[in-house]
């Protein structure tokens, strides 16, 4: 089977979730994968810019190659973004009346998620649109009203909605405002990677973290909604009294900056630890640094409807998880015994630290193991069958699918 995915951002570029992870995995089940990508942060001025088209090594599997086409772009930033709106069209239309694909999985919204559904709809080809988040509350800006138009748009028009959680289905079918079936397909997700927990003690001491620290750990991106501001105040109040008391930081994005100055304003930059992003490989090794993990996000739309693949990745790697009450992460995970639930950011921080110095609320060894038990429909071998068989009967294709190990 031939599949296009086509997103708005930097294959290359981007923390590896699921945009990576569904090719790749389809790409070793002997699939032709191509994906559309937006090249992120490309400036003219700077030597060895990407071609149109070229071919990057896997995210996830290096063995495999993965064949990447952008739109046009200046080399701007900023003005790319506006420009690929129009650039994009000629690519795309090249793209799928040239390589006459089976099935289009669509990620991508207000960059060119209108041009993909209606270039697809003018060559008959069955698209897919896989909705993970709130396009227009992601970051607000004078274009969120026009992004929800298009969001509307495309949960009506697309021959398959997929989304990753049952409140995103229940979002998309307000939104659309007709009778739709969104299919809920679950993330993939590697457990064999995550249970890799490993006693790394040159990265512990590269960090600044000792044997006795207590260690809680928050992974992600660092969103405006993501809760990190309330989360530092709450552990700096924590950290005044517990000496050994750190918080790992893994990650980055908008809000880098602005924490860094709030941890310096809080005396507690020595104890706030900022690894930046970190490569799929090891984060098993940082996560393993710390003893609970921390979900910050506000309760709000956006964080309602998302499923925070952190969560997933932090429950595999075997730490007990506290976070606020998102519908989202609550329609999968409401019986767990992992995850305790928070009204807000803060009371997340305060309960961590109270689990990190009372044994007593850390699971026991059966519950670690029916958490893991739990994670086994995320298990990359089930979600990849069940979406690539969506695939194959929107693009009325033979199954040929075989996963290798």
């Amino acid at each position: 089977m031939k599949i296009l995915f086509v997103h708005e951002v930097s294959y290359s570029k981007k923390p590896v979730f699921e945009m990576h992870e569904f090719p790749e995995l389809l790409s070793r089940g002997g699939h032709d994968v191509t994906f559309f990508e937006f090249d992120e942060g490309r400036k003219f001025w700077q030597r060895g810019q990407s071609k149109l088209s070229s071919r990057v090594r896997g995210r996830i599997w290096p063995e495999l190659e993965i064949l990447i086409e952008r739109p046009y772009q200046l080399g701007i930033p900023g003005i790319d973004r506006l420009f690929a709106v129009l650039s994009s069209i000629p690519r795309l239309w090249w793209l799928v009346r040239s390589q006459n694909y089976d099935v289009i999985v669509l990620y991508a919204v207000p960059t060119y998620g209108l041009q993909t559904i209606s270039i697809a709809k003018a060559y008959g080809t069955p698209l897919s649109f896989r909705a993970l988040d709130v396009s227009h509350k992601i970051r607000s800006s004078v274009f969120s009203p026009l992004i929800r138009l298009v969001e509307k748009f495309l949960y009506r028009n697309a021959g398959s909605l997929s989304v990753n959680n049952p409140a995103m289905a229940d979002y998309c079918v307000k939104l659309a405002a007709r009778d739709i079936v969104p299919l809920v397909h679950l993330p993939p997700l590697s457990l064999e990677h995550f249970q890799r927990r490993t006693n790394n003690v040159a990265l512990r001491e590269m960090l600044g973290i000792t044997e006795s620290d207590k260690v809680m750990v928050y992974m992600g991106s660092f969103f405006y909604f993501s809760g990190l501001n309330e989360a530092l105040r709450s552990f700096a109040r924590h950290a005044q009294t517990k000496s050994d008391l750190k918080f790992l930081l893994i990650g980055g994005g908008e809000q880098s900056s602005e924490l860094r100055e709030l941890a310096k304003t809080l005396k507690i930059a020595d104890k706030v630890i900022f690894t930046g992003f970190v490569s799929y490989w090891d984060l098993p090794d940082y996560l393993s640094l710390g003893q609970v993990a921390i979900n910050t996000l506000t309760p709000s739309l956006v964080a309602n409807t998302a499923l925070p693949n952190k969560v997933l990745q932090y429950l595999a790697s075997g730490l007990p998880v506290v976070s606020t009450r998102l519908n989202g992460l609550r329609s999968l995970f409401s019986e767990s015994t992992r995850v305790s639930w928070c009204a807000t950011s803060s009371e997340v921080v305060d309960i961590a630290q109270e689990m990190l110095f009372d044994d007593s609320f850390l699971p026991t060894k059966q519950e670690a193991l029916a958490s893991i038990s739990s994670l086994e429909r995320f298990d990359y071998k089930a979600t990849l069958r069940v979406f690539e068989s969506v695939l194959l009967e929107l693009g009325k294709v033979s199954p040929t699918f075989k996963l290798k190990s």
